[in-house]
């Protein structure tokens, strides 16, 4: 049964500061025009007519129309004007109504369960990792936690496929993250985990991977924690393992590579090349993945090169990994930026550099490289 909404609380998220947004310019979703042109994505989109489907309970205050999708397009993306502050303060603008609903809704339902609850009242919050994207890769204990939840925040990387696990009576909001657009700043997903827990609610944080690498877990365990509300993490297999596996690529392998390295393509703060730790990585006995690092992977190779690491060195990119929509190329460290600029792969993909890709069956002469490796 969906759940009722009879009450009004006066929620005002500290971290969203809409004061100084004009309310008066709010465009409705449904003006959005449909472009099929990410049709074939297993991830949600930004402005995907998809996300805002999945997400349509909270903008009923709105009394939306929703289009219907076309020629089977269920991924089909909306254009909007260029992403911009404004967009994003409109979008949370029209889900704050109901946002505020359901958290007197939740509230109400842990006030009349008496002993049922924690004598504290304060719900639990889940960081649930959900793999790589093949739902098939989910953990029990994950599907459990997603079958009972109350609220999943949601990411990008979030599969499709995953998300249709979730229960009947859940709500979904997406919260996710794509270059030049933050559908919610981190400090906001934080005010949005925070209230929905204290408003006793069980709240799944669902990611992309394993919560705990690259995907900003610890930030959120920390600062819900700090507010006295009970974090459970839930670890998910991280898109270094799950896609590894797929191709058949050990990450380690005795007398070929004794470690295995996780590097970050991102930087903080931005720019071009964050990827100081070459010097340190530029080892031929260790197997290095990069995490979101299609764009710095030409300056990554550069430095690697430059630092030791021989130019034909086998390696592999992979574009949406686990999923039926995965794409990979394989070269040699010297070449693979050009490959993966004349594939045109986009993200996430996920790049694989060491002795250890020639293993894999994929590789061009696998079979040879193969033996070779294990007979030195």
């Amino acid at each position: 049964m969906a759940l009722p909404y009879t009450h009004h609380y006066d929620l005002s998220f500290s971290a969203l500061n809409l004061k100084k947004f004009d309310s008066s310019h709010l465009q409705p979703i449904c003006c959005l025009r449909c472009n099929s042109s990410v049709s074939s994505s297993p991830f949600t989109e930004k402005h995907s007519l998809q996300r805002y489907q999945r997400d349509q309970w909270v903008y009923n205050n709105n009394n939306q129309q929703w289009p219907s999708l076309s020629c089977g397009d269920e991924a089909a993306s909306c254009s909007v004007p260029a992403d911009s502050d404004s967009i994003r303060l409109n979008d949370i603008t029209l889900q704050l109504p109901e946002l505020r609903k359901l958290l007197q809704v939740l509230k109400h339902k842990r006030e009349s369960c008496g002993g049922q609850v924690p004598k504290n009242g304060l719900g639990d919050v889940f960081l649930v990792g959900t793999g790589p994207g093949d739902p098939d890769l989910l953990t029990l204990k994950a599907v459990k936690v997603i079958q009972k939840a109350d609220l999943l925040l949601y990411d990008r990387l979030v599969s499709n496929a995953v998300l249709d696990l979730v229960g009947p009576d859940a709500r979904l909001l997406y919260v996710g993250k794509t270059a030049g657009y933050h559908s919610r700043t981190q400090e906001e997903i934080h005010e949005l985990l925070l209230s929905f827990a204290e408003a006793g609610a069980t709240v799944v944080r669902l990611k992309g991977g394993d919560p705990l690498v690259f995907g900003r877990g610890g930030e959120e365990m920390d600062f819900l924690q700090q507010q006295g509300i009970q974090v459970k993490v839930i670890p998910g297999i991280t898109a270094a393992s799950g896609i590894s596996a797929e191709l058949g690529i050990p990450l380690t392998h005795r007398g070929i590579a004794n470690s295995v390295r996780f590097l970050t393509g991102h930087s903080r703060k931005g720019g071009t090349d964050p990827l100081f730790v070459a010097e340190n990585a530029a080892d031929p006995d260790s197997t290095l993945v990069v995490y979101m690092g299609l764009s710095t992977l030409p300056s990554l190779a550069q430095k690697l090169i430059h630092h030791g690491l021989p130019p034909d060195t086998p390696a592999t990119a992979v574009e949406r990994g686990t999923t039926p929509q995965q794409r990979m190329v394989f070269a040699e460290l010297k070449d693979l930026a050009d490959k993966i600029k004349t594939a045109e792969l986009v993200s996430p993909t996920l790049i694989i550099i060491g002795k250890v890709v020639a293993l894999s069956p994929f590789w061009p002469q696998s079979l040879t490289e193969a033996s070779r490796l294990v007979e030195v």
